[in-house]
């Protein structure tokens, strides 16, 4: 590991080999590790990438399932200079060639979660790829296979000193440590679930890894392992709280302690529900992206602590108001203390673009060239995009998202590329995508199409017929163009007028959503 004096995300293995050395810090499947098996592990695996010639500064993906290898592998490719760029396993095969192809990597490592586009990759697909490694292989040798725009998903580059000041936070703010059993609720390969790892890792807690959220086997994990804290989005909680409903006996919230959201804000009705059947957890609120490295800022919606008769469901961290959502927007509480905010507003008033400053910001997208690296990051603030305001107690409130992109059950989706798919369909002849809310998805994606020529729409489920279209088979058609299933529209609507333009003739995607919910609105009225 080289340069002991900077940050670098390998400097918990000390702590575990020492302190860890002996109690179990992962539990996958039918694995245990301790503290020091783990670090053998990382260290094995990091003397086996430079024998095959991966070299500092060399991008070694993965695409794979959570489990302690994947976790291994990112300390590893640390450990010998690499660039760990973990893709999206939920991904279309183009989509994962486009992400390998902007970051060129020289090894690909993956398990079953890829392999019907893993076995796609051809010599030629990925120029710079080497190595192909399976994960899940009877045996985990080495096995060398190769010699070797708007819209798409970014690749964010990430400092250790990011991962590491935002580990800081969440041991400070939510309070993890080395007691805790920290279920993995979400995929190593989104900020949200890489950075609470890596805060996991720094504390020396135990690593409870499925290998995809399933509600079932997530409570059967937190009443088997005594789980003490986990991560979570609303659709997750949503799905938790469903199946704990239904069980006679529920043991799980005598344990949990600890519980942080993200990817959109949970409802009043949630809370309470998280109240109730996690009776002695802390729950708390995030507000961040990949970009910052996770999370900006923190509130607490609940803490048994604070607890009383009167008030069984208190909003803590918004001074003078129990009330998280207002005409302002949606309260998401106050900057983690690494964090500095602003708001970029015009002379009208408080209101504008959230920017945000400091050691958590990303050092560029990956295709990006800069003039003067160490500008950006020490003196420019970073757009995040969202517009929002700050109120006199420090408390930063979310108006909406400047640019479109949608936050559907914690993934993001670009409207443009669902755009681009559905555009070349012969029987629209426009399309306009907007989120909108929904409880369980936070939001719900929605395409507003205009028919083309001589085209017809049909409501029913499916129509085979020639000219006409239906919401079954423009989905169907979504999915034979390599378009992921979480990004495919839930919703369709016919637009039988001009979209809305701004002075320049771009769309105005707010205008649109608008319509699209007084439209939906107006239909449940009339029900």
């Amino acid at each position: 590991m080289a340069n002991y004096s900077n940050p670098h995300i390998c400097q918990c293995l000390s702590r575990l080999l020492t302190f860890r050395r002996h109690f179990p810090v992962t539990i996958s499947g039918h694995r245990r590790r301790t503290g020091q098996q783990l670090v053998e592990e990382v260290l094995s695996l990091a003397q086996g990438l430079i024998q095959l010639g991966v070299t500092p500064g060399d991008v070694v993906a993965i695409s794979a399932y959570n489990s302690d290898w994947y976790l291994e592998w990112l300390l590893a490719i640390a450990y010998v200079g690499g660039i760990a760029a973990p893709l999206n396993y939920r991904w279309s095969f183009e989509e994962a060639r486009l992400a390998m192809t902007a970051v060129r990597p020289v090894m690909l490592v993956t398990d079953e979660s890829c392999y019907t586009w893993c076995l796609k990759l051809q010599k030629n697909d990925i120029p710079s790829l080497r190595w192909l490694i399976l994960l899940d292989s009877p045996s985990l040798n080495f096995t060398k296979k190769w010699n070797g725009t708007t819209g798409k998903p970014k690749g964010v580059t990430l400092s250790h000193g990011a991962l590491i000041t935002q580990s800081l936070a969440k041991i400070a703010v939510v309070g993890y440590s080395e007691d805790d059993v920290y279920l993995h609720t979400a995929p190593l390969c989104h900020i949200g679930g890489l950075s609470s790892a890596m805060a996991m890792l720094m504390v020396g807690g135990c690593h409870v890894l499925l290998p995809k959220f399933d509600a079932n086997s997530a409570v059967g994990a937190i009443q088997q392992f005594s789980v003490t804290s986990f991560i979570t989005v609303p659709a997750i909680m949503a799905s938790l709280i469903s199946v704990i409903r239904h069980k006679q006996t529920w043991k799980g919230g005598e344990t949990v302690k600890k519980i942080l959201n993200g990817g959109g804000s949970l409802s009043l009705e949630l809370i309470k529900d998280t109240s109730i059947f996690f009776h002695k957890a802390k729950l708390i609120s995030a507000y961040g992206m990949t970009e910052t490295c996770s999370s900006l800022t923190f509130l607490t919606l609940y803490d048994p602590m604070h607890e009383t008769t009167s008030h069984p469901l208190q909003i803590f961290g918004v001074a003078g108001s129990n009330i998280i959502h207002q005409p302002q927007g949606v309260c998401v509480g106050k900057a983690a203390p690494h964090v500095e905010l602003k708001i970029c507003a015009d002379a009208s008033g408080h209101i504008g673009r959230i920017l945000t400053r400091g050691p958590h910001t990303m050092l560029r997208y990956w295709d990006q060239i800069l003039t003067n690296p160490l500008n950006q990051r020490n003196e420019v603030w970073f757009d995040t995009g969202d517009i929002g305001s700050i109120d006199c107690y420090g408390n930063l409130w979310l108006l909406g998202r400047t640019n479109g992109r949608i936050k559907s059950g914690g993934e993001n989706i670009y409207p443009e590329e669902v755009e681009a798919i559905l555009r070349e369909h012969p029987g629209i002849a426009s399309v306009v995508v907007v989120g909108i809310p929904d409880a369980y998805l936070t939001e719900m994606v929605a395409a507003c199409i205009q028919l083309g020529e001589n085209w017809q729409w049909s409501e029913q489920s499916a129509s085979n017929e020639e000219f006409h279209l239906s919401r079954k088979n423009l989905q169907q058609y979504c999915m034979e163009n390599n378009l992921s299933r979480f990004k495919i529209p839930k919703i369709f609507i016919v637009w039988k007028k001009p979209f809305p333009l701004t002075t320049t003739g771009k769309i105005r995607r707010d205008q649109v959503g608008k319509e699209v919910m007084s439209h939906l609105q107006s239909l449940h009225s009339n029900l």
